[in-house]
């Protein structure tokens, strides 16, 4: 009898010891099955964080609805505190520019998500475009002309400072002449097109959506320089997201272009479909970052 007493408090209290774990596990941000987004606002230069609190989230979250999974999205102007909303739960899926990807988060708490891409494009390409009436085709011929960015794209703008750096040994502010920046990435190919600056840096995307609007671009810009392999944007699942929902909101996405709200929302971003993602996809990003840091430290 006094081993069967001792028994029963020790059951006692084993089950106080693992009650707490209990709780916890059950009130795990993680496990509520719905799709909670985070997108950061500066990694879109075509969208102005009115486009993305209003256009995008209305539209995501419709389109939610239609096809049968809760969504919310959160636009995030502060990447910081969306990778700490990340690692906490409170959003369960990340959407950035794949350079602040790799920069700003621990990509091993990733898994598979989606991107959105044009059907017909060459895959993730950074284009650096001058006009071809100068007949040159290397950087080095561009000391001191006139380039102008986006006014946020964090990719092409460091590309064009790697560019600088490792043709003139400076950074790009040093190298070219700075025109004020542009809101939007079409406007970057019209400044060249009509003379108003020399250089600039875009995703194959924009540049072949603007050659789509008007052919004559392509008659009179020309690719001086480009990179491959590196996404524009891309979202990944947080890996403690419970499978079977990853998979059930994959399959659904890549869906997209059946729906007129998803249609609609692939048109937005000047894309056709959407493809499943996964961290392989960040991996020539990792690359060309390490070879920035290397370049910028003379290593």
């Amino acid at each position: 009898m006094i081993k069967l007493k001792h028994l029963a408090v020790l059951l006692f209290l084993l089950s106080l010891l693992a009650y707490p774990l209990l709780i916890a596990k059950a009130s795990d941000p993680f496990d509520e099955l719905s799709l909670r987004v985070g997108l950061d606002a500066k990694s879109f230069p075509d969208f102005s964080q009115e486009d993305l609190e209003v256009s995008i989230k209305l539209l995501s979250e419709e389109l939610g609805k239609e096809i049968g999974i809760q969504t919310t999205i959160t636009v995030y102007d502060d990447i910081k505190a969306m990778r700490t909303d990340f690692q906490q739960g409170i959003i369960n899926f990340v959407v950035a520019s794949s350079i602040l990807l790799v920069t700003q988060f621990d990509t091993q708490q990733f898994t598979d998500g989606f991107r959105f891409v044009r059907a017909d494009s060459t895959p993730d390409q950074v284009l650096v475009l001058s006009q071809k009436k100068y007949g040159k085709t290397d950087l080095k011929n561009f000391l001191g002309k006139r380039l102008v960015l986006a006014k946020s794209d964090p990719m092409t703008e460091l590309y064009m400072d790697y560019l600088a750096r490792r043709t003139f040994k400076q950074g790009y502010q040093k190298s070219f002449k700075e025109m004020p920046r542009e809101k939007k990435t079409h406007q970057l190919i019209l400044k060249l097109f009509f003379n108003q600056a020399d250089i600039t840096c875009v995703y194959y995307n924009a540049y072949q959506t603007a050659i789509d609007l008007n052919p004559q671009l392509e008659e009179q810009l020309q690719i001086i320089a480009h990179t491959d392999n590196i996404p524009q944007g891309a979202g990944f699942f947080h890996k403690d997201v419970p499978l079977e929902f990853r998979e059930s909101v994959i399959t659904q996405v890549l869906k997209l272009a059946r729906y007129t709200r998803g249609q609609q929302l692939l048109q937005l971003f000047k894309s056709d479909v959407a493809v499943r993602s996964n961290t392989v996809d960040l991996l020539s990003t990792k690359k060309f970052y390490e070879a920035y840091r290397r370049l910028v430290s003379g290593k």
